[in-house]
This record gives C-alpha cells, sequence and structure tokens, in this order.
C-alpha cells in the first residue's frame, strides 16, 4: 500500500515538473508604427485565462508555453495575434481607422468602438476645421445620421439651432448638452472657440451612452475632445486660410423700375391709379434708373485665418501649444468677425500618478446688423421695400429716404448706427489619476473644470437715423450691456479595469457636483445731440426733456448633484453588456421633486466572430448587431427660480414696494424614455462601412404653460403636462473610391427619417393661449 501511495506521488510530482517546465516566461514592448510606447495594452493568452497589460513603458510580462498565441488589443489599434516563439517579443501595433477598434470618447471615459452597445456618431476634427465658418456647430451639419444643424443667420459666428432626433419638449430646451474635454459649456456660444483645435466630436444620441448624464442628457450630448500631444519629436504647424463668401443667387426676382412703375399705374384698392400723380414724361425718366441697393449693402466677404501649433512629447510628458487670429468680413458691410485664441494642453505621468491640465482662452468681437424682423429701420428689409428707382443720396449727396413710402434709408441705417459684441471667453480643466499598485486594474481619479464667459454689448444710433429717431426722446441713443457667466464642476470616480482570461471588466463609480451663476447689468442714455458718440454724449435726464436713462440686470445660481455608475462586461470580445445607474438632484425644481433616478441597459453582439459566419469573412469583415434602452431628463427651465414664490420691484407714485412676479408650483423633470437597435458593418477589407438604426423614444410630463384665471394676477403657470413622441431611422455609408499607399478618396452618405407626435396633452382646454 505504501508503495502504491509513494508511486502516485512520484507520477504526480512529474506532471507537475513537466507542466512547469513547458510554461515559459515571455516578456516584450509593445510600441505604435513611430516607435513610441504604448501603455494600458491588454496582452492575454489565446484559449487561455491568463492575461495582463503593459506598464507606462510598454513593457509585459506573461507566462505562455511555447507554441501559444498572445492577443494584443489596445483601443484605437487593429488587435494582433503572435506566436510564441521565443522568451522575448517586440509587439508594434498599428492605428485601425474604420474599424471596430476605433476610440470612443463619451466624455467620463473612453470605449473601443467594439464594446459600444449605444448609438455613438464620431467625426475627426480635420475633417470640418477647413470651412470658414467662426461657430463650429454650422460644420456639423449633414455630417452626423440624426444631427440637424439650422442656420438662423449669416452673419459671422452666429450659432445654429442644433438638434438631435427630432424635437424633444415645447417650452423646455431643446439643445443638446455640449462637453468639451469634461467641461460643459453653453449652447450657441462657440464664437470664441477655435475649431481648428478640435480633434473629434463624438455624439451621443440614445440612452445607453447619454443616460450617463442624467438630467442632462435628454436632448443628446455632444463631446468635444481637443488636441493633445504625441510622443515625439517636437512638432510646429503653421496654417493658413485665406477665401472669400458673396451672396447667394437670389431666386426671388424683383421688378425693375418700369415694372414698378407699371405696376403702381393698376387700379390697386385704397390706391386707384397713378397714386403718385405721375406724368408721362416723370415716368419715361424714372423708368431707366435702376439702383440696385444689394450693390451697395453688400460685399465680397474676406475670410483669413493664421494659427500656429507645438506639439510634442515623450513616454511621460505630452503638451499641445496653439494660438490663432480669424478675421471674416460679413457679406452685409460694416459686419464681421474677429477671434483671438490661445490653448495650452499638457499631461505627465510620474510612478503611479498621471496630471494634466487643459485650458483655452478667446477673445471676439462681433459686428451685426438687424435682422429676421418687420420692421423698416432694418437695413436689409429695404432691399425688398426701397423703391428701385429712387437714389440712397439726393442731388446734394446727402443721404435720402424713400420718400414715397416712408422707407428709411438702409445705408444711412448701417453706416451711421453702430455697435459691437464682445467676448472673453476661458475653458479649463486639471485633473489628477492614481493606479492603486496593490490593486491591478483600480484607479482613482478627480477632474475639476470651469467655463467662464464674459458678454459686453455696445450700441449706437444716430438720432438722424430711424432707429435713433425710435429711442426715448427721438434724439438717439446709447445702451451697453455687461454679463458674466461662470460655472464649474467637480467629478470624481473609481474605475476597475482589468481582462482576465475571456472576460473585460469595466466598471465606474461618479460623484458630480456643477455650480453656476450669472450676473448682468445694462443700461440706456438718450439725447445724442452733441457730437460725441458714446456715454459722454447722452443729456441727463429730466421729467421735463424726456431723456430719463433706464437701467436693468439681474443674477441667478443653480446648482446640481449627481451619483452615478456605469459597467461595461465583455465575455471572449464578441459579447458585450453595459448598464448604468444615476441619481440627479437639481435646485431648478420643486424641493420634493428634485432628486430623480435614471438608468441604462445595452447589449452588442459581434456576429461576425462567430463560427457560422466564416463563410462570409472573405467580404464581410465585421458585423455587429445592438440594442439600448433607458431613461434622461431635462431640467432646462425658462429661469432658475421658476418653482418658487418670487416677487419683484414696483413704483407707484413715487413710493417703492413689491408684487408677486412668480407664482409658486411643483415641477418634476421632463422624463425621456429611449429605445435604440441597429446594426454595424464593414466589407471589402474594411473599404466600406455604414450603420443602419432604429429608435424610438417618448417624452412624458412636459413642460407647459396651463391658462389661469386672469383674477390670480397671472395669465398662466407652468407645470408638467403631455408626452411627446420621437420615432426614425438613420443610414450612414462611407467607403474609399480610391484607397493607395499616397492617396485616399472617401465619400460618406447618410440619411435621417424622424416622425415627431404629440401622444397627449393634459389638460388641453387649459393650454390654449390667447386673451380672454
Amino acid at each position: 500500500m505504501f508503495m502504491k501511495k509513494l508511486l502516485l506521488l512520484t507520477v504526480m510530482i512529474v506532471a507537475c515538473c513537466s507542466f512547469a517546465l513547458a510554461q515559459q516566461v515571455v516578456t516584450g514592448k509593445v510600441t505604435d508604427a513611430n516607435g513610441m510606447p504604448l501603455a494600458g495594452v491588454s496582452v492575454s493568452v489565446k484559449g487561455g485565462k491568463r492575461g495582463t497589460t503593459t506598464g507606462p513603458d510598454g513593457q509585459f510580462s506573461i507566462s505562455a508555453a511555447p507554441g501559444a498565441v498572445l492577443v494584443f488589443t489596445n483601443i484605437g489599434f487593429a488587435d494582433k495575434e503572435v506566436l510564441v516563439e521565443n522568451v522575448s517579443s517586440n509587439v508594434i501595433l498599428e492605428q485601425s481607422p474604420r474599424s471596430m477598434q476605433e476610440v470612443i470618447v463619451t466624455g467620463y471615459n473612453t470605449q473601443n468602438k467594439r464594446a459600444v452597445t449605444g448609438s455613438i456618431s464620431k467625426l475627426s476634427g480635420d475633417e470640418v476645421k477647413s470651412q470658414p465658418l467662426g461657430s463650429f456647430d454650422k460644420m456639423l451639419q449633414g455630417k452626423i445620421p440624426g444631427l440637424l444643424s439650422q442656420s438662423q443667420s449669416g452673419q459671422p459666428g452666429s450659432p445654429a439651432v442644433v438638434t438631435i432626433r427630432g424635437v424633444g419638449s415645447i417650452n423646455g430646451s431643446t439643445d443638446p448638452l455640449y462637453i468639451v474635454d469634461g467641461v460643459e459649456i453653453n449652447s450657441g456660444d462657440f464664437q470664441s472657440i477655435n475649431p481648428s483645435d478640435i480633434e473629434s466630436y463624438s455624439v451621443l444620441k440614445d440612452a445607453s451612452s447619454t443616460s450617463i448624464y442624467g438630467s442632462r442628457g435628454a436632448n443628446g450630448v455632444i463631446v468635444i475632445t481637443t488636441k493633445k500631444g504625441v510622443s515625439g519629436k517636437t512638432r510646429i504647424d503653421y496654417d493658413f486660410q485665406y477665401g472669400y463668401t458673396e451672396l447667394p443667387h437670389d431666386r426671388l426676382k424683383l421688378m425693375n423700375s418700369a415694372e414698378k412703375l407699371q405696376y403702381e399705374f393698376y387700379d390697386r384698392p385704397d390706391y386707384g391709379t397713378n397714386p403718385f400723380s405721375w406724368s408721362q414724361a416723370e415716368v419715361d425718366s424714372l423708368s431707366k434708373l435702376d439702383f440696385n441697393i444689394k450693390d451697395v449693402l453688400f460685399q465680397k466677404g474676406i475670410t483669413q485665418q493664421h494659427q500656429i501649433s507645438a506639439s510634442g512629447g515623450n513616454d511621460k510628458t505630452h503638451f499641445y501649444l496653439s494660438g490663432s487670429i480669424f478675421d471674416q468680413d460679413g457679406v452685409v458691410i460694416t459686419t464681421g468677425l474677429k477671434r483671438y485664441t490661445g490653448r495650452v494642453n499638457i499631461d505627465n505621468s510620474f510612478g503611479n500618478f498621471k496630471v494634466g491640465i487643459n485650458s483655452t482662452l478667446g477673445y471676439s468681437r462681433f459686428i451685426g446688423t438687424r435682422e429676421n424682423d418687420q420692421y423698416i429701420g432694418s437695413p436689409l428689409n429695404a432691399i425688398r421695400w426701397y423703391n428701385p428707382y429712387i437714389s440712397l443720396y439726393d442731388a446734394d449727396g446727402n443721404y435720402q429716404i424713400d420718400y414715397l413710402q416712408g422707407q428709411p434709408n438702409p445705408l444711412q441705417e448701417l453706416l451711421e448706427n453702430n455697435g459691437n459684441d464682445d467676448q472673453l471667453k476661458g475653458i479649463g480643466n486639471a485633473f489628477i489619476e492614481f493606479n492603486l499598485p496593490w490593486v491591478k486594474g483600480l484607479k482613482i481619479r478627480t477632474n475639476w473644470g470651469a467655463d467662464f464667459t464674459q458678454d459686453e454689448s455696445f450700441t449706437y444710433l444716430d438720432r438722424t437715423t430711424d432707429q435713433g429717431s425710435q429711442s426715448q426722446g427721438g434724439n438717439g441713443q446709447v445702451s451697453r450691456a455687461y454679463a458674466k457667466t461662470f460655472r464649474y464642476l467637480g467629478t470624481t470616480s473609481v474605475t476597475f479595469q482589468r481582462t482576465i482570461g475571456d472576460h473585460d471588466i469595466n466598471a465606474s463609480l461618479y460623484n458630480e457636483i456643477i455650480h453656476s451663476q450669472s450676473e448682468s447689468f445694462a443700461f440706456n442714455g438718450f439725447g445724442l445731440v452733441g457730437p460725441f458718440k458714446n456715454e459722454a454724449g447722452i443729456t441727463p435726464g429730466t421729467a421735463t426733456n424726456g431723456y430719463i436713462p433706464t437701467v436693468g440686470g439681474g443674477g441667478t445660481e443653480s446648482g446640481l448633484v449627481s451619483f452615478f455608475a456605469d459597467a461595461v462586461y465583455g465575455y471572449k470580445r464578441k459579447y458585450f453588456i453595459n448598464a448604468g445607474a444615476r441619481r440627479d438632484g437639481s435646485s431648478r425644481l420643486s424641493e420634493d421633486q428634485r432628486w430623480a433616478n435614471f438608468g441604462h441597459i445595452g447589449a452588442a453582439w459581434i456576429m461576425s466572430e462567430e463560427n457560422f459566419m466564416q463563410g462570409v469573412r472573405g467580404w464581410l469583415n465585421s458585423l455587429k448587431v445592438k440594442a439600448s434602452y433607458g431613461s434622461s431628463a431635462n431640467q432646462s427651465l425658462p429661469n432658475d427660480f421658476i418653482t418658487r414664490e418670487l416677487f419683484g420691484p414696483r413704483v407707484y407714485n413715487g413710493v417703492g414696494g413689491l408684487v408677486l412676479a412668480n407664482l409658486p408650483r411643483t415641477l418634476t423633470w421632463e422624463r425621456k424614455v429611449e429605445f435604440n437597435t441597429g446594426v454595424e458593418f464593414t466589407m471589402f477589407k474594411a473599404r466600406l462601412g455604414g450603420t443602419i438604426e432604429l429608435y424610438s423614444n417618448t417624452t412624458k410630463d412636459l413642460f407647459l404653460d396651463r391658462q389661469l384665471s386672469r383674477t390670480s394676477g397671472s395669465q398662466s403657470i407652468t407645470n408638467n403636462l403631455g408626452k411627446l413622441q420621437n420615432q426614425g431611422i438613420e443610414v450612414s455609408l462611407n467607403g474609399d473610391v480610391i484607397r493607395t499607399k499616397d492617396f485616399t478618396w472617401s465619400l460618406e452618405a447618410n440619411y435621417t427619417y424622424n416622425k415627431n407626435k404629440l401622444l397627449d396633452q393634459n389638460g388641453q382646454q387649459d393650454n390654449v393661449n390667447g386673451i380672454f
């Protein structure tokens, strides 16, 4: 019996030694195509459970048997398999355009496109930076399926109205959330931001991707990542752009002088024939005159942009510095935009720490004109209303109005009145990250950022113009207004990211606080009867001269506190589940309704990795099926204190007092429930790729105004009423028509169909606007 046990023990020892001898420690270094080390690359034994990641210097160490296959994966790079032949192996990873290895920035973290279960579209900043536009939101039009960017003005620097997957609110904001390097910025406030500093735009469209933003993500999220330095020699770039803009062809054909005079002889009601009693000689003389005032009011707008940047770094430190000047003349004379920006982005790794700062400062001056109204003093309206046979100047060279119909002289309105809007804008954030050495894959990060905006506007209305004559006292006006907004936020997170055999785990816990404060002041002075065209020319107001100045101003403040979690689990790199939850508390809503919970769940299946797809892998490179469901909300109300009982000042018979300005009411969040499903594919050696997605979004508890009895002292009150739905389909295709070593010609196309429907309007009879 003893001999049997001894023999069995000997066999087991020999077997264990044989297995140990079969294993060997494989070491090496992972770099990119430029030879720079890559940190955080996942290294695993194919078909096994062993795995590790590369260190800050790109080095790795893993136990593997001779003949085994090591799999190297990293966000933004193509996967690579290496056969174990030696105990040392150096690996070079190639970047992977149009593949499922593309890196997607979601604002709080980065994900491999392969693992994304939601609807996220990515656009490179280099694809649109050459467009001569002062506001980057206009550059997104036609580039992202489901995103509609509508220009409301052709003036330089004017923002667009952007909606993602339809209008999801009636009285609440429909603007998407804009995030720049983790910092929220105001929508429509982009004239002082340099688009050439932007590395990429990630547009988050469904609940799986936006739910992590909770009450701020109901209208979609546009995540903007600015350029960073890369390892290697310092690189100096100088970019120069020159172009011009002209008024497009006018499809509305206007009558010339002869046609207009003929029209005036028609027997029209209230006018009769020949209302101005023209003689035939006068008609013949005026018919020969055609003063095309468009040629006077419009110009060829010249655009110039200069930018210089420096970038570089090593395996520890990366930097990107830039400065730019943008100068654009509008197509309307006297209008234009001048912008000056600077940016500093730096990050450094030392030991288990990583720190960084991203900051930009911009100054802009915008000079515009009135538009989009029906006022006869708006210069651009005169294009349609000014008689073509009347000159802008009389025989003595003085300004002349259209005396036949009282139409002001548009050239006089543009040249004699002036004004400008100046903006100083600073956006910055700083972060520190610590990788815990005693728990592999666990890190702590805190990120603090701020968005500061200071606006100053100045307007001078000359007393000789129609606009100046409409001012109080009828003798011109000087106006100046100041506004300042400061928003800061802090996000602290704990993240565990690790690959264990066939299992990929990425889980994070977050705490976030956001505080915003704004204040403004404005005044209007009148009686510009002297030579000064600024505040020095204001006539002191009295009860008799009518020049009493007007002043105004205000301030507001709001806060948001959030706790949330997000996790992505992957199995065998082809099955992925993403889930998350968030709890928000907002100061804008009623005290008993200010806290709300949101969540999401999504799944993705890389079908092309299955064995039953082997027969089509010759032409189908990748195929992913995905679906997601979740909720988000909207807290964007007309003002920050709409739920409170508010009082305002009132003066009666010289005695000051208070008057009720806002009725208290109970308000909760506009809640949005979203479902999304779709497929992503690449084929023909990744020369053709695309996505097809279906979505259905429903918003309930809409912010709507309910009519009140006028005996209450108020006309209406905002309540949560009704339900709104958006359903649609998005298709996106992109491909390389020609692709060689030195030349690539690519084409992109996308199609979006959205159907918006009001499902329910509770209390519909109480929601009628009007005067009773």
